[in-house]
């Protein structure tokens, strides 16, 4: 789901196995690819081209074009979730081949690696080294404000680049840092008096890791899938049988271990990039150009690839984060001080992408559409066709009027936008079925997740992590709602357990002292 604008040219070859031992595969290996109208590969590109200019560019201000039942926190949840399963710095839209080794620079896991990289042995620049096993946390300019720890150019010393790549994914970046530090400060020190010297210990950060991976984890199932798919699906890819999960996914199977299959990849998770509102609220903060109602464009349509300008305001990251721009987190998330118009929605699954979204570094000419460089990476990676997948699912396929609305990718979010799929609020059968079996699959696959090795965990059960949360509950359970059988874990709670900034009056004491009022993180 991300908008990187890095690739690298390479002859790249992708499996076409769905047994594939390596960390790409296919789920749908006996399908033919998606054919072209046109001919020759000039006329194809010019195809793909317009119809992503002229049939995918959302009209701007549209309320109609509002998810109300997605949150825009999710966005970037989202994107963040992408980042720590997925890494392809290696893929390319200038060749095309029968693909049969693409690197995955990620494990195929919902371990958190973009967040924890390779420890703190290998990657000692990540890590505090006056306070062993905890994150290094970063200051903007000359304020307090809390920011990503970075380098003398402002590139931040994280795990995976991308979680810089705007404002709103490094500051939940920043967040999981904080979290993984509180909880690790709860398991080093219960009563809560954490020295500014301690060393490092292992079995301690072993421990904190494996209760934030699978809290995260919880929340990824439980929370976002959920959000996205289907429930019947949802219901059916990891079903509770005699106290242990059992896997029923149909399409998305692994001899050896589990992959990303390039039909989830390279299509159905990049439903995503639909969500994107060209702009979106920050803080309260008038004096630096914020405030109610003022919406920040994600990217600035003025913006010169490779030119830092400061004098345009946009959300774009790979920089130190702008004085007084900390998150208000209520305000992407439905959380119990969140009020009025807040939290701001995401877009639409649609077809139509944000303007915001136009413009990226990426591809032939430099500067294109983002929907065009999706439906370049459909074909040239010998992605089957929507209808052929609907089809070999067992749905009966939806309309297209031409062929480029069979391109995987657009047939997702077309079947989601339309009235027989969802209108636009989640995936619908094709889509969701790609999405959830990938997720429940990579869980079910992975020896060390919750679902396969605590399938009763629920976070609740942790004390390090119930130490955290200011109601001593999630976020979603009412004031007279006791029983943890009946809580639902979001994301909303990650934040408040990482005492990241909430609402106007955590942000100011944030941007004044560089701690949230509630904790002192």
């Amino acid at each position: 789901m991300s908008v990187s604008s890095t690739s690298v040219l390479h002859n790249i070859l992708l499996p076409h196995s769905s047994l594939y031992q390596g960390l790409f595969g296919r789920m749908f290996r006996s399908l033919p690819a998606w054919t072209p109208t046109e001919t020759n590969e000039p006329d194809i590109i010019a195809g793909l081209q317009n119809f992503a200019n002229t049939a995918m560019s959302e009209a701007p201000d549209d309320p109609l074009g509002d998810n109300v039942n997605m949150p825009a926190g999710y966005t970037y949840f989202g994107q963040f979730v992408d980042h720590d399963i997925t890494f392809d710095p290696t893929s390319s839209l200038q060749r095309q081949n029968d693909p049969n080794k693409l690197h995955n620079f990620r494990t195929p896991r919902l371990d958190l690696d973009c967040l924890y990289g390779e420890g703190p042995s290998d990657e000692p620049f990540m890590y505090d080294e006056h306070r062993g096993g905890m994150f290094l946390i970063g200051q903007s300019g000359e304020q307090n404000e809390p920011d990503l720890p970075r380098n003398t150019q402002g590139r931040a010393l994280i795990g995976d680049m991308r979680n810089d790549e705007n404002v709103i994914v490094s500051q939940f970046q920043l967040a999981m840092l904080k979290l993984h530090n509180r909880i690790y400060g709860q398991l080093m020190f219960p009563n809560g008096n954490i020295p500014p010297n301690f060393g490092f210990d292992g079995d301690k950060f072993a421990q904190a890791q494996r209760i934030l991976r699978w809290f995260y984890q919880y929340v990824v199932w439980h929370d976002w899938v959920k959000r996205i798919v289907k429930d019947a699906i949802w219901k059916t890819v990891l079903k509770k049988v005699n106290g242990q999960y059992e896997y029923g996914g149909q399409y998305y199977n692994w001899e050896y271990q589990p992959f990303i299959p390039i039909e989830f990849s390279v299509a159905a998770y990049r439903f995503g990039h639909s969500l994107v509102r060209p702009g979106y609220q920050v803080n309260l903060n008038t004096d630096v150009d914020l405030g109610f109602g003022v919406e920040i464009p994600i990217f600035h349509p003025d913006r010169v690839p490779g030119q830092d300008d400061l004098a345009l305001h946009d959300l774009k990251g790979f920089k130190n984060l702008r004085k007084k721009h900390t998150i208000q987190w209520d305000w992407y998330f439905k959380m119990q001080s969140s009020q009025g118009p807040f939290p701001q929605a995401s877009r639409k699954i649609d077809p139509q992408l944000s303007s915001a979204l136009f413009k990226v570094t990426e591809g032939p000419g430099g500067l294109n559409h983002l929907a065009f460089l999706n439906l370049m990476r459909s074909w040239r990676m010998g992605l089957p066709s929507g209808s052929a997948v609907a089809q070999a699912m067992g749905f009966t396929p939806h309309p297209v009027a031409n062929a480029h609305e069979d391109v995987l990718w657009h047939y997702i979010l077309k079947e989601a936008s339309s009235p027989k799929g969802q209108s636009g609020k989640m995936l619908g059968d094709v889509g969701g079925t790609i999405v959830a079996e990938v997720f429940g699959g990579l869980l079910y696959g992975d020896n060390s997740s919750f679902v396969s090795a605590a399938p009763n965990w629920t976070p609740n059960q942790e004390p390090a992590i119930m130490a955290l949360l200011p109601r001593g509950k999630p976020e979603s359970a009412g004031d007279n709602d006791n029983d943890p059988a009946k809580w639902t874990w979001e994301v909303a709670d990650l934040l408040r357990a990482a005492g990241a900034p909430i609402n106007d009056t955590d942000v100011a004491s944030t941007i004044a002292t560089g701690a949230n009022p509630v904790v002192n993180s």
